[in-house]
């Protein structure tokens, strides 16, 4: 003999403990991502260009034509004189760069579209106590197997209107629980100020910058005798160290807005101790 239960409410049940073995949340898809309000606030000890001096060399040649009129004859001849590279240093020394002492950069507003997260898995995590309400469970066979009480013979009966005042479950052991994506909507970040961070003195290595301005050509007729004197100039800079001293910052951010949120999650080794069920309320119930 068994008893078949068709529908239990139960209106509150407290729980001693919750212990989850694992939740694996994941791969978390999100819609949009926005950011209001971003600003970062950075102050040096000022920024030094170490040993600049510009290096200025002009290679030069000189194109002369020579033409000479005699009586009954022509004489010509031309050719090209090289000059060579002239080479001339500026130094400069120690150099500060100006308005490097306060930086401040403010974005109104970054958005991004379509991204996608992965969360690690988390384990041994305990909730401790926790009351769970307006619960319902339908279909209930007690035993599955079937039961018997000796000396009582009984070949059916239905029982309207059945209460229980209250019950306890020693514990009730989950092995997996897995759920589809969950929309979690939006979620919203507001007023956040991150902690001021010290990088202490940031150095490069050295920086060379070379430009060539195009050549440049002086035109000198003498009658008889044609100059053309051609100059390619060229101008290099180098500096041995950029040198920024005493970097620090801090940030603030006005909101993080997260649309569109979706995350599938997965219970594993989920376990409820001591349940304490204040009532159960049985519409029906049929043996046989």
């Amino acid at each position: 003999m068994f008893t078949t239960i068709a529908e239990a409410d139960i209106k509150r049940s407290a729980v001693g403990s919750i212990k989850v073995g694992q939740i694996a949340i994941g791969p978390v898809k999100i819609g949009q991502l926005v950011i209001t309000g971003f600003e970062l606030n950075a102050a040096t000890g000022g920024a030094w260009l170490r040993n600049f001096r510009v290096l200025i060399s002009y290679e030069m040649s000189l194109d002369w034509r020579l033409r000479l009129l005699a009586p009954g004859a022509v004489f010509e001849d031309s050719g090209t004189v090289d000059l060579g590279i002239q080479n001339f240093e500026v130094p400069f020394g120690d150099v500060k760069l100006p308005g490097l002492e306060n930086l401040r950069i403010a974005l109104a507003s970054l958005t991004a579209d379509n991204l996608a997260a992965a969360a690690a898995p988390t384990g041994n995590i305990e909730l401790g106590m926790a009351t769970v309400q307006d619960i319902k469970a339908q279909s209930i066979k007690l035993p599955v197997q079937g039961f018997s009480i000796a000396g009582l013979g009984l070949g059916g009966a239905k029982i309207n209107g059945a209460g229980v005042p209250a019950a306890t479950i020693d514990s009730v052991t989950i092995g997996k629980l897995q759920g589809n994506a969950a929309p979690l909507g939006e979620l919203a970040l507001a007023n956040l100020a991150l902690p001021s961070a010290s990088a202490g003195d940031i150095t490069s290595q050295g920086i060379d910058v070379s430009a060539a301005p195009r050549p440049k050509a002086l035109h000198i007729d003498l009658g008889n005798l044609d100059l053309t004197l051609k100059i390619s100039p060229k101008a290099e800079a180098k500096i041995d160290q950029l040198l920024i001293h005493n970097v620090s910052a801090g940030a603030s951010i006005g909101k993080i807005a997260l649309h569109n949120v979706v995350a599938p999650y997965e219970l594993l080794n989920l376990t409820l101790a001591q349940l304490g069920i204040d009532t159960i309320s049985i519409p029906q119930i049929a043996i046989g």
